[in-house]
Order: C-alpha cells, then sequence, then structure tokens
C-alpha cells in the first residue's frame, strides 16, 4: 500500500497537534510534589510546588495584598496572596481574619525570587487551603 505525500504530511500534522494537545493537557492538570519548606531551594524558581506549614506572620498591604509566613520548624517562606487572589477568597467568604496565627496551612504556587528571597505566588483559589490547628 502506497500513501501519497500529501496524506503522509498530513497525517504527520495531525499526529504532532494530538500530541501537543495531549502533553498540554498533562502539564495543566499535573499537581506539584509536596516539599517540606526546608527543601525549597532557588533552583526550584519557576516551578510550581507544594508545601504545609504553620503560619507564624501575616501583614496586611493597604493595595489588599496579604503577605504570609509560613514555617516548619526548619525554615521559613513567604507566600505572597495578591490583591486580585484575596478579591476572590472574599467572595467564597475567606477573609484575612481567616488567616489566624499557629494555623496550618497548604500552598501551591509559583516559586519566585523577589530582591533575594524566596515567595510562593498562589494564582488560583484551590492553591490556598486553611486546615486548622
Amino acid at each position: 500500500m502506497k500513501l501519497s505525500k500529501k496524506y503522509l504530511i498530513l497525517l504527520s500534522l495531525i499526529s504532532s497537534l494530538v500530541g501537543l494537545a495531549l502533553i498540554y493537557i498533562a502539564t495543566i492538570n499535573l499537581e506539584p510534589k509536596q516539599i517540606a519548606i526546608s527543601e525549597i531551594s532557588a533552583d526550584m524558581e519557576g516551578r510550581k510546588i507544594s508545601t504545609t506549614g504553620y503560619l507564624v506572620n501575616k501583614k496586611e498591604h493597604k493595595d489588599g495584598h496579604l503577605f504570609l509566613t509560613v514555617s516548619d520548624d526548619k525554615a521559613e517562606i513567604q507566600v505572597v496572596l495578591f490583591s486580585d487572589l484575596m478579591k476572590s477568597l472574599s467572595q467564597i467568604g475567606i477573609t484575612p481574619d481567616n488567616f489566624k496565627l499557629n494555623v496550618k496551612i497548604a500552598v501551591k504556587g509559583i516559586l519566585e525570587n523577589y530582591k533575594g528571597r524566596l515567595e510562593i505566588i498562589p494564582k488560583s483559589l484551590n492553591d490556598i487551603k486553611i486546615l486548622g490547628d
């Protein structure tokens, strides 16, 4: 069975597009591996990470941002909830008052470096959870 050149090119193009679509879907649905705060390092910058810890400090910014410091007893990391995420959280009843000191939280987000300090930037409502005491 001999296939025409046009047919082979079309088949190759369709296969490539399907493959790219599957890779895209897989990367969207992949959950980052849970990592201890003390194991987070600068070489992870730009990657989505997931961690849990206890809230040891919080600071509200006048523009609506909320800065959380989360600790696992060995290390601390800053978690920045920008005002757009805080607005979304408030629509489901979560305000800065819900983030109480010493409460355990789970956070997923992009690890970024701001002025030499690593911080996690959650992007969606599902990226931050208050787990309790």
